[in-house]
């Protein structure tokens, strides 16, 4: 019986530390290869949801950029059409501009207000105005406050009672006024020019001067002496 006890004690002891080694390298085992197989799973998963979101991201802002480089073109606006006053040249006048009246007087006869030409050389009692679009080519010279000259250039198509322009030749000059045409090369600078002087005693003061170039009317003014005569404008001879 003494001999049994001691051989029960010694075989129940192996028994026991063996099944305890078993059983915990079976369970370290398994428990190791469900972490490393659940990591890579993981990291997977976390890679592929952010690729998504980023390509999403890169899809939506393209979809947001205008399509082509093309820039929209301003609305377009149709010229403004400027009506001609019509006008007929005489030894006092130029359409409803008048030798003798003021600037708001001729303004307010044209219905255009008359602009200083700061282009043109001025005095203190002379200078130049002109009615713009309305009257192209035409410049007014005031003197003391008043109209005393109105000259007719390039580009206006104003003539004459007599139907005489820019453009026509001296031999129709001479044609159309027989008795009043007379050559005057002392009204311009240079060159050649024609002097319509009245026959009347009333309007003796008053000159339309040609100027002659290649033959033909190159400009003209009307006006009253001393201004008339200026070779310089407001700057006199």
């Amino acid at each position: 019986m003494r001999k049994l006890v001691p051989l029960l004690l010694v075989v129940m002891l192996g028994a026991a530390c063996g099944g305890d080694d078993e059983t915990v390298d079976s369970t370290t085992t398994t428990n190791l290869s469900a972490i490393t197989t659940t990591e890579p799973s993981t990291v997977v998963s976390l890679s592929s949801t952010t690729t998504s979101t980023s390509a999403q991201s890169v899809t939506t802002v393209a979809d947001t950029q205008p399509e082509g480089d093309e820039i929209p073109e301003p609305p377009t606006t149709e010229p403004v059409q400027v009506t001609q006053i019509d006008a007929v040249a005489t030894l006092r006048a130029v359409g409803p501009l008048r030798i003798g009246m003021t600037i708001a007087e001729a303004s307010a006869e044209a219905g255009v207000a008359l602009r200083r030409d700061l282009g043109r050389q001025s005095t203190d009692s002379c200078h130049y105005v002109t009615p713009g679009a309305v009257m192209r080519g035409v410049s007014v010279m005031i003197v003391d406050d008043r109209i005393a000259r109105i000259e007719v250039d390039l580009p206006s198509e104003i003539a004459t009672r007599s139907g005489v322009r820019i453009g026509t030749t001296v031999s129709n000059l001479r044609t159309v006024y027989p008795d009043n045409i007379q050559q005057a090369n002392q009204a311009t600078l240079e060159g050649e020019a024609m002097a319509f002087v009245p026959n009347d005693d009333f309007d003796s003061d008053y000159r339309i001067y040609f100027e002659i170039e290649n033959g033909e009317v190159a400009r003209y003014r009307v006006g009253v002496k001393p201004a008339v005569d200026y070779l310089r404008g407001c700057q006199g001879e």
